[in-house]
C-alpha cells in the first residue's frame, strides 16, 4: 500500500513538472525578451528626450533686446553663456562693449523636464543674485525665461527669441 502512495505521488509530481514546464518555459521566455527589451526602449528613449531637449541650443536674444545668450548642451544639462551685449554693470566699462561680464554664464545647470521646459538656475548681473528659472519654448519659436524666488508665482518673465 505504502509503495502504491509513493508511485501515485511520483506519478503526480511527474505530471505536475511536465504541465508547468511548458509555462514556466514561457514565463521564462517573456522574463528574457524583457531584459533585452527594456534597456534598448530606455536608451531609445534617453535619445529622444536629448534630441527634444536639444531644441533650446542656439544664440538667443533678451526680451529687452540688450543681450545674446549663446545655450550649449554639457553631457544633460544646458547652461547659457553671455556672449554679446550693450549695457554695463560697472561704471568704468563701456557702455557698448561690458567685457567684463562677456563669457560670464546666466543660465545654469538647466534640465529638460518635458514639455519643453527646461529648468535650473538664472544670474542676474544688475543685481548679482541667481534665481531659480524655468525656461518653456513656445509654438511660435520664442521662449519664456521666468526667474524667481522660492515659487514661481514671485517672479519675473522675459521672452527670449532666437537669433541662430
Amino acid at each position: 500500500m505504502m509503495l502504491f502512495i509513493c508511485f501515485k505521488t511520483i506519478q503526480a509530481l511527474k505530471s505536475f513538472i511536465i504541465n508547468n514546464y511548458f509555462l514556466m518555459k514561457k514565463h521564462l521566455f517573456i522574463i528574457l525578451l524583457s531584459l533585452i527589451y527594456l534597456p534598448v526602449k530606455a536608451q531609445e528613449i534617453q535619445l529622444n528626450s536629448k534630441q527634444a531637449g536639444d531644441t533650446i541650443l542656439g544664440v538667443w536674444q533678451t526680451g529687452d533686446q540688450k543681450a545674446q545668450i549663446t545655450i550649449t548642451r554639457t553631457d544633460s544639462l544646458y547652461n547659457g553663456k553671455l556672449t554679446n551685449a550693450t549695457w554695463s554693470i560697472d561704471k568704468k566699462v563701456n557702455l557698448h562693449l561690458p567685457t567684463s561680464l562677456l563669457g560670464i554664464y546666466i543660465l545654469r545647470d538647466l534640465k529638460f523636464s518635458g514639455d519643453n521646459r527646461w529648468d535650473g538656475t538664472i544670474y542676474d548681473p544688475k543685481s548679482k543674485n541667481t534665481y531659480k528659472c524655468y525656461l518653456k519654448l513656445d509654438d511660435d519659436g520664442t521662449m519664456k525665461v521666468r526667474g524667481y524666488k522660492g515659487i514661481s508665482l514671485f517672479g519675473k518673465s522675459q521672452y527670449w527669441t532666437r537669433i541662430k
